[in-house]
This record gives structure tokens, sequence and C-alpha cells, in this order.
């Protein structure tokens, strides 16, 4: 039943990541409504996991350092994604973007990097418990799980960033 669950887990963030990968890498089509429906769904997974941490020991003022990375992460990334994002019209007439692919990975190693954890530290129920378990960790799993959870804010902060600009360029790209 263990392995059965994080083969699971290795296939789902394997397919994800395959068709993430090859959409930044190869540029796809946007548009405001996707973009703003993937920062939310982005945003939404990072706070369900991250919320997961005050059941286990991490106290509840550490929401202040979440946003405070969240907020910080986003200003930075708005002001220096600049150049890495390329918007181009195709024949068609819709618009492709291709690029900003750092804030997919810094989120994408803090998501893996939280389930990992939460594995090693709580135990094999955890992708079927963390929200029914009230188990207290140790005070170094409490102090790693902050890091981590740390930087899946940044990873969200760096993605809505990314996407802000994105959804700025686009406004301008229109205008042109």
């Amino acid at each position: 039943m263990v392995s059965f669950q994080i083969l699971i887990f290795v296939i789902v963030i394997a397919i994800v990541m395959v068709f993430r990968f090859r959409k930044l890498l190869a540029g796809g089509p946007v548009n405001k409504n996707r973009i703003i429906i993937a920062t939310i769904s982005y945003f939404g997974i990072s706070l369900f996991t991250v919320f997961s941490s005050f059941q286990v020991g991490v106290s509840i003022w550490y929401v202040f350092a979440y946003a405070g990375m969240l907020i910080g992460a986003t200003y930075l990334s708005h002001r220096f994604v600049r150049d890495s994002i390329k918007i181009w019209k195709t024949d068609d007439g819709k618009i492709h973007a291709k690029g900003g692919n750092i804030p997919y990975v810094i989120w994408l190693v803090g998501l893996v990097s939280r389930f990992a954890l939460g594995y090693i530290f709580i135990g094999p129920d955890y992708f079927m418990t963390a929200y029914g378990s009230q188990k207290t960790l140790s005070t170094l799993a409490v102090e790693v799980t902050l890091i981590v959870d740390l930087i899946m804010m940044l990873g969200v902060g760096t993605l809505a960033g990314r996407n802000i600009h994105l959804i700025s360029k686009l406004k301008n790209f229109k205008a042109e």
C-alpha cells in the first residue's frame, strides 16, 4: 500500500512536469483567463499543502513569514522576469508565450520536498491522512518543514509575479 501511494505521487508529478515544461519550452497559447486560473490553482495547492504544517507543530505566527515570502517573491519576480518571457502572434491570430521557467522549478521543488518531508516525518499515511491527524513533530522536523514551506511560498510567489508580468505583457501586446 505504501509503495502504491508513492508510485501514484511520482506518476502524477512526472505527468505534470512533462506537460508543463514541454509547453513552457516550446511555447503555447495564452490568455488572461487561463493565466489567472493557473495562478489561483498553484496558490490553492500551495496553501492546502502548507496548511498541514500548522497541524503538526509549526506555530501559527509563521503565517506572517509565509505571507512576507509570498509578497516579496511576487514583487521581485515581477520585476526580474522581464526579458525571459517571449510573446508572439501566430498566423491564426492566437497569442503564444514561452519562457519564465525558473518559477516553475522553484515551486515544483518546494512541492515535491514538502510531500517527501511529510512522508518521512509523518509516515506512509501522510498522503491520505495529513488533514485528519494531529501528530506533533520533533523540533528538527518542524524547522525543516518551515524551511520547505518557505521555499514553496517562494515558488508560488515567483509564479504569481511571472504571471502578473505575463498579463501586463499581454495587455501591451494587444495594444500595439
